[in-house]
C-alpha cells in the first residue's frame, strides 16, 4: 500500500477513541484536513480543505470541545504496530521524554496559559513569554542499520502551572497554592505519563514482558521520577555534575550511635570521574552527528544518589566532549561533556549511550509538530479543546510517520517528490517530503475519478456544478482530503 492507503488503514485503528460512529467521521476527515491545508493549521482552514465551508460545520467546530472520546487511545495504533518495527524479538522500547511550550498571546482568555520562559531567548538574556505546556513521550524506532531513528509520539499532555494566589492572600489560599504547584509540577505529570505508557505495553503480548528504557534530560532526573519508576522500566538521564553520589554502605559488624547509616562513603562527583586518570576511557561505536563514530566513555557504579534513594543503585557514565572544527585546518573545539546515569547496571553501555543520542528525535518532533503542522495554532477556548485539539494534531503526526515506515522504511525512496538540482540527497525522508507526497497521491486519486484533470487547488471548485440556491461555486463534493475515503 501507498502512504495515503497505509494511513488511512492507520486511522481506523481510531475507531475504539470514539463513543459514536459520526464523531469518528468527523476526526477522521479533520486529520486530513489538518494534515494538507496550506495555510495556519485552523478548525477553520481543515473545514476548507475538506470542502465543507458552504455547509453547517457545526458539529466540527464542536468535535474537540464536546464530542465523547479518549485522546489517549488515539496513539494505540502506534502500539499495536511497534513490535515489528522493533531490532529483535526481545529489544526493549525506548522511549524519549521531553516538554515543550506552545506559545499563546490570549493570556486571559485561553484556559492553561502562563508565563514561562522563552526557549528561543538568547543565553545571556532570559525573556519571557505566554503558552501552553505539554509533556511529550516519543518511541524511537531503531534502524535496520546504522542511522538516525524515528520517534513516534505516543503521549501529549498538557501541564499547566498552579494559579499563583495574588499578593497578600490569605494563609489558606498560599497553602492550597503550594500543594497544587507539586501536583502539576511536570516531573508529576511526566511521571503519570511514563506509567500509563508502561501499562500500554502490559496490554499488549508482544510487549509486556519488554524492558521500557526512558531518556529524559536533567529537569526528569529527580525523586518523583526515579523513586516512582514502574516496574521493568529503566530510567537514562543528565545528572548535575555536581551531585553528591555515595559508595554502598560496607558492613563492619560494629553496632554505633544513633542511626543505622544507609549510604557509605562519599563518591566522587560526574566532574572528579571526568578528570580522575584512574578511571580508564572506554571506547563505544554509536551513530552521532550523521555517522557512526567512537564515543569515549567512562563508567563508575554502583553508586547512590540521595534523589534517587538507597533502594536503587545507579551507574554513573561520563562521556568525553567531542572535538568539531567550525571549517577545514581551523582552531579544534570542544562541545561539553555529558554526565548521564542509568538505573540498570547490567544495561549493555553501547546501548545506553546509543539509546540517549537517539533522544535528539524528539526534539525534531517538535520542530516539526510547530512549524509544519501548526500544533498549538488553532484558536480555541473550550478547556477540553486546549487540551485535546494538540492531542489529535500529534496523534496524527505520529500515525504519519508510522505509515511511512510501513510503506517506505527509513530510506527516501522513489516515490517522494524529486528535490531541486542544489539539494543535497538526504538519509531519510522529512515531514515536509511525506506532506508533500501525501498531497500528491490525494491529488492522484482525484485526478483518476475526474472526468477532467486537476492543476491547482482553485480548480477543485470547477468540478462542481454550480449550486442554484448559492452565489458562491461550492467546492467538489470530493475534495482534497474526502478523497482520501
Amino acid at each position: 500500500m501507498n502512504l495515503l492507503e497505509t494511513l488511512d488503514d492507520l486511522l481506523q485503528g481510531w475507531r475504539p477513541a470514539f463513543a459514536q460512529m459520526r464523531t469518528f467521521t468527523r476526526a477522521r476527515r479533520l486529520t486530513f484536513g489538518l494534515l494538507v491545508c496550506m495555510r495556519r493549521h485552523l478548525t477553520s482552514q481543515a473545514i476548507c480543505a475538506t470542502g465543507r465551508q458552504f455547509v453547517d460545520w457545526t458539529s466540527d467546530y464542536r468535535l474537540c470541545s464536546r464530542c465523547a472520546w479518549n485522546a489517549r487511545q488515539l496513539f494505540d495504533p502506534v502500539f499495536d504496530r511497534l513490535a515489528p518495527l522493533l531490532s529483535s524479538p526481545d529489544a526493549p522500547v525506548v522511549v524519549a521524554v521531553d516538554d515543550t511550550l506552545c506559545r499563546k498571546s490570549g493570556k486571559k482568555k485561553i484556559p492553561g496559559v502562563s508565563l514561562a520562559r522563552d526557549p528561543q531567548s538568547p543565553g545571556f538574556r532570559v525573556n519571557f513569554c505566554y503558552g501552553l505546556r505539554f509533556v511529550q513521550l516519543s518511541v524511537l524506532i531503531p534502524p535496520g542499520v546504522p542511522g538516525p531513528a524515528r520517534a513516534l509520539p505516543v503521549r501529549f499532555e498538557l501541564a499547566p502551572p498552579a494559579e499563583k494566589p495574588k499578593k497578600g492572600a490569605a494563609a489558606e489560599a498560599q497553602a492550597a497554592y503550594r500543594q497544587e504547584k507539586k501536583k502539576r509540577a511536570l516531573t508529576v505529570v511526566g511521571r503519570q505519563a511514563m506509567a500509563s505508557v508502561r501499562q500500554s505495553m502490559d496490554q499488549r503480548e508482544d510487549l509486556h514482558y519488554r524492558q521500557l528504557i526512558l531518556c529524559g534530560d536533567g529537569s526528569y532526573t529527580n525523586g518523583n521520577v526515579l523513586k516512582h519508576l514502574p516496574e521493568r522500566t529503566t530510567y537514562i538521564g543528565r545528572i548535575r555534575k555536581d551531585a553528591k553520589l555515595y559508595w554502598p554502605l560496607e558492613q563492619t559488624g560494629e553496632k554505633a550511635k544513633g542511626r543505622p547509616r544507609r549510604y557509605g562513603a562519599v563518591a566522587p562527583t560526574p566532574e572528579q570521574i571526568l578528570h580522575d586518570a584512574s578511571v580508564p576511557w572506554v571506547k563505544v561505536w554509536c551513530f552521532v552527528a550523521g555517522e557512526l563514530r567512537e564515543v569515549s566513555v567512562k563508567v563508575v557504579g554502583p553508586v547512590y544518589w540521595r534523589k534517587a534513594g538507597v533502594e536503587m543503585p545507579l551507574q554513573v557514565v561520563v562521556i568525553r566532549p567531542a572535538g568539531y572544527r567550525l571549517r577545514k585546518g581551523s582552531k579544534l573545539l570542544y562541545r561539553q561533556p555529558a554526565f548521564l546515569i542509568c538505573t540498570d547496571g547490567k544495561l549493555d553501555l553501547q546501548a545506553l549511550v546509543q539509546a540517549y543520542v537517539y533522544r535528539w528525535e524528539i526534539e525534531c518532533n517538535h520542530r516539526d509538530e510547530k512549524s509544519l503542522l501548526g500544533v498549538g495554532q488553532g484558536q480555541v477556548r473550550n478547556p477540553e479543546a486546549v487540551r485535546r485539539l494538540p492531542q489529535l494534531q500529534v496523534a496524527s503526526y505520529s500515525l504519519l510517520l508510522l505509515a511511512t515506515l510501513l510503506s517506505s522504511g527509513f530510506e527516501r525512496t522513489g516515490a517522494f517528490l524529486p528535490l531541486a538540482k542544489w539539494r543535497s540527497q538526504p538519509v531519510r525522508a522529512s515531514v515536509g517530503d511525506i506532506l508533500a507526497l501525501l498531497r500528491e497521491q490525494i491529488f492522484a486519486r482525484l485526478t483518476a475519478a475526474s472526468e477532467k484533470p486537476l492543476l491547482n487547488f482553485d480548480h477543485l471548485a470547477d468540478q462542481a456544478a454550480l449550486d442554484a440556491k448559492s452565489t458562491k461555486k461550492p467546492l467538489a463534493p470530493d475534495t482534497l482530503c474526502t478523497a482520501a475515503a
